[in-house]
């Protein structure tokens, strides 16, 4: 497996039959090993790649899955027929990118962030509600390979020390065409929403912790921050695209603390081939700027910014290289939208029964 590796999340419908240990250990192996390394695909979308393929598999990927250090243990059966239809039009519109530079945009980005002022107790949760599209690859029962993009709106609420078992609620979308691909039937099996429970992994390796108890311990100068966007095994064939993605690691679905996240913009801004582009759009519509790079996989990723008071909004990917990214140029393949950070004394409510399927502990990640 080449370029960075993703995140995975898998969601799961209600009615579905219990899972296996087989098919849980699967799950726990897949998905705490992305989040080890995190990543970018190798084959479509931003953020985007299968780690395992099989018959009647669909494989949810994006960025925007599990944070890194809670796992859902999980898998979702896909049983539709294959593709059908044609393939729907695309609309190509390529990055513009701007003359400002990614420093001056990360410097201001970095003032903003000293006005955020949460501070959650070890005891209590981050809550992060969010609205998410990535590529979802995989097989049909005939092998043909399918892809669509997987929309949700997601609310998940973590312990800040990274001690306690989390919750994850999704509400799922209408399902849009991956570029260049037919919707398969099995993209519209999952509705309605669903909500599962989240291990708290304790073999997460420190540098990939991204609970809020080990954030706020991080350094405070771009320098000591960029040397953490470096180390260890972050997996990918390019330390600058890993560097990169592990930034988008410690934004989405976490809070990063106002020192830590200036210091984090203005290292980001030190990664080689980072630039700006102009009149991006993240997943709930809001207009940004967008600083990224373009990765192995031809597609560029951005980090978005509101163009007036500079604070975080969200990601996109766009395909630069249709050849490597295997989808029309100009294409958007990966889009979410930050809506809300919030601290939680508790978490909600649940059914009778609801973690009896929780992991029993989880495997150690490479690295």
């Amino acid at each position: 497996m080449n370029e960075d590796e993703i995140q995975l999340v898998a969601g799961i419908r209600p009615e579905a039959p219990p899972y296996d240990r087989q098919a849980k250990d699967a799950a726990r192996r897949g998905l705490v090993a992305s989040a080890a390394s995190g990543g970018a695909p190798g084959r479509g979308a931003a953020w985007l790649r299968p780690l395992w393929r099989r018959p009647s598999t669909m494989v949810l990927a994006g960025a925007l899955a599990v944070t890194v250090g809670a796992t859902a243990v999980v898998l979702v059966q896909a049983r539709g027929r294959g593709p059908s239809g044609p393939v729907e039009e695309v609309v190509v519109a390529m990055p513009e990118i701007a003359a400002v530079s990614a420093s001056e945009v990360l410097d201001r980005a970095a003032r903003a962030a000293a006005k955020t002022d949460l501070d959650p107790r070890d005891d209590q949760f981050v809550k992060v509600e969010s609205e998410t599209m990535y590529g979802a690859f995989g097989e049909d029962d005939d092998r043909n390979e399918t892809r669509y993009l997987y929309r949700t709106r997601r609310a998940i609420w973590l312990s800040a020390d990274g001690t306690k078992n989390g919750v994850l609620r999704v509400e799922y979308l209408e399902p849009r065409a991956y570029p260049g691909w037919p919707i398969p039937e099995a993209a519209y099996e999952q509705t309605g929403v669903a909500t599962m429970p989240l291990v708290s992994c304790k073999t997460t390796p420190e540098y990939a912790r991204t609970d809020y108890a080990a954030l706020k311990k991080l350094p405070t100068d771009a320098e000591g921050m960029r040397a953490h966007l470096y180390t260890g095994e972050r997996g990918g064939n390019s330390r600058d695209e890993a560097a990169f993605t592990a930034a988008g690691h410690m934004l989405r679905e976490t809070y990063l603390p106002p020192a830590q996240r200036a210091a984090l913009f203005k290292a980001v801004g030190t990664i080689p081939g980072v630039d700006v582009s102009e009149n991006a759009e993240d997943a709930a519509g809001r207009r940004g700027i967008g600083v990224g790079r373009v990765g192995l996989d031809g597609v560029r990723k951005d980090l978005l910014f509101d163009p007036e008071t500079y604070e975080f909004l969200g990601e996109r990917g766009i395909v630069v290289d249709e050849k490597a990214a295997r989808a029309p140029k100009g294409s958007l393949v990966a889009s979410t939208a930050q809506l809300s950070v919030t601290v939680a004394d508790e978490l909600p409510s649940t059914r009778p029964g609801f973690w009896d399927d929780l992991a029993d502990g989880c495997p150690t990640p490479a690295g």
